[in-house]
């Protein structure tokens, strides 16, 4: 009698980790349970005769949904007994619906008789690990976030030529070179003070029309601010390396923490080229969207864009403006399309273009209308405006008698600030001066 309750106190001090034991009988299935959780007993039954059919049934109440299929594998006949026989089980993890939650617990064989055919049976044994495999998952969730976040670093990182990792507080920083960015500029791996040493090599790289932006950038007090203002802050600046210039970005960013700051530094050189061939394409789509098909001069929407933009000075009050405008109209077209045919007629302002391009050279000419040219007289043209307007007229008076030869009327008025208000003034005075010298010139050879 004494030994049975020692035995008895034994099992029991050895059992009292487990929320539940099943005693199986191997060759029948019989079992009984021993449990001393009031929840897990509302689930499952004291005793039965089939310990895998019950199982299978219990499992719908007592198991959380998500890990019914992991629990049924688990206790499927043949591989539970050869698994018990070889001594092991297989995964055996699952949730119990416990107090109305998903508790986690494991099941383990705690003994087996080894298969001795008079008394074949084994013992699971049911624990509660909800702390232990919580803590575990959590730790290997950590563990992948913190992967996850390494992935995202390098590829970040394969974006920068140079990454910086800065202290806030105590300007102690780590480099990490990943291309020669600076030629053969040696870049310190860490340092004490990111700040003194970004000086430093700013008056060594740099390009020196660049040094007093880069400098206000990367002084401490003003580059902190700028980040409490925004996630990040970038710069494009030129550096100086092996004699050739190259462009380049800095991008400054908290790091997760916000005590350390992250400087990356790129080489954008690609990213110039192709931004400066883009302008240089849509400047030449512009400048083709502007020019006269036929004369190769601007065409009319180009001359209203400078008047617009000259009207605007004027407007402004911008008073040292020198420009003259001459009104052309080509002579005798008309009769050459009637006569000689429009391809004939086309090479005829084409020569009369010429005429007027050439005379003022340093001046762009307009094709305002089908006949209708305009020349805006600057610069060194404009110095010598009265002797280039001289020679224009007597080159058409010589021009006026010879069939074919380009034949244009002209009037030339120039800008007074003193009392013109407008560049319509302007031009209607050289325009008046025009038809005067239209009619003038009528008396010419019929070009028929």
């Amino acid at each position: 009698m004494k030994d049975n309750e020692v035995f008895i106190k034994t099992a029991e001090a050895l059992l009292a980790e487990y929320t539940c034991v099943y005693f199986v009988e191997t060759k029948t299935g019989r079992y009984r349970r021993f449990s001393s959780d009031a929840s897990f007993r509302e689930h499952t039954q004291d005793e039965g005769t089939d310990f895998f059919e019950d199982m299978e049934r219990d499992s719908l109440q007592a198991v959380y949904e998500d890990d019914r299929d992991n629990f049924a594998a688990v206790l499927q006949r043949n591989d539970l007994l050869a698994a018990i026989k070889n001594g092991g089980l297989k995964h055996n993890e699952f949730r119990l619906i416990t107090t109305g939650r998903p508790v986690w617990h494991t099941i383990r064989l705690i003994h087996s008789s080894g298969g001795d055919e008079e008394d074949d049976y084994y013992i699971l044994g049911v624990m509660n690990t909800d702390t232990e495999v919580r803590e575990r998952l959590e730790a290997e969730s950590r563990l992948k976030e913190r992967e996850n976040y390494d992935r995202i670093a390098e590829s970040l990182a394969a974006n920068y030529d140079v990454i910086y990792y800065i202290d806030r507080d105590k300007s102690s920083y780590y480099g990490y070179v990943t291309s020669p960015l600076y030629g053969q500029l040696e870049i310190q791996e860490e340092g004490k003070d990111f700040f003194a040493e970004a000086r430093r090599n700013i008056s060594l790289v740099v390009h020196p029309n660049d040094r007093d932006r880069i400098s206000d950038a990367l002084d401490r007090d003003n580059l902190i601010p700028q980040l409490y203002r925004r996630k990040t802050f970038s710069l494009n600046y030129r550096i100086v390396v092996d004699g050739k210039i190259r462009y380049t970005r800095f991008t400054a960013m908290w790091s997760g923490d916000k005590k350390h700051i992250v400087i990356g530094v790129e080489n954008i050189d690609s990213e110039v080229q192709k931004e400066k061939e883009h302008i240089k394409a849509l400047n030449s789509e512009k400048e083709l969207a502007r020019r006269d098909d036929l004369t190769g001069t601007k065409n009319k929407t180009a001359y209203l864009e400078l008047i617009r933009a000259v009207q605007n000075n004027i407007d402004n009050g911008i008073d040292y403006l020198t420009f003259a405008i001459v009104v052309c109209d080509i002579n005798w077209l008309k009769e050459i399309n009637d006569t000689r045919g429009h391809q004939a007629g086309d090479d005829y302002i084409r020569e009369c273009a010429k005429l007027i391009c050439t005379t003022f050279a340093h001046s762009p000419v307009f094709r305002v209308g089908g006949d209708e040219f305009v020349a805006f007289i600057r610069g060194g043209d404009y110095a010598f405006k009265d002797s280039l307007f001289a020679k224009l007229k007597e080159e058409v008076l010589a021009n006026k008698d010879t069939l074919g030869k380009p034949v244009v009327a002209a009037g030339m008025s120039s800008y007074d600030p003193a009392s013109d208000r407008s560049v319509t003034e302007v031009f209607e005075r050289a325009d008046k001066m025009m038809y005067e010298n239209k009619r003038d010139l009528k008396g010419g050879a019929d070009p028929r």
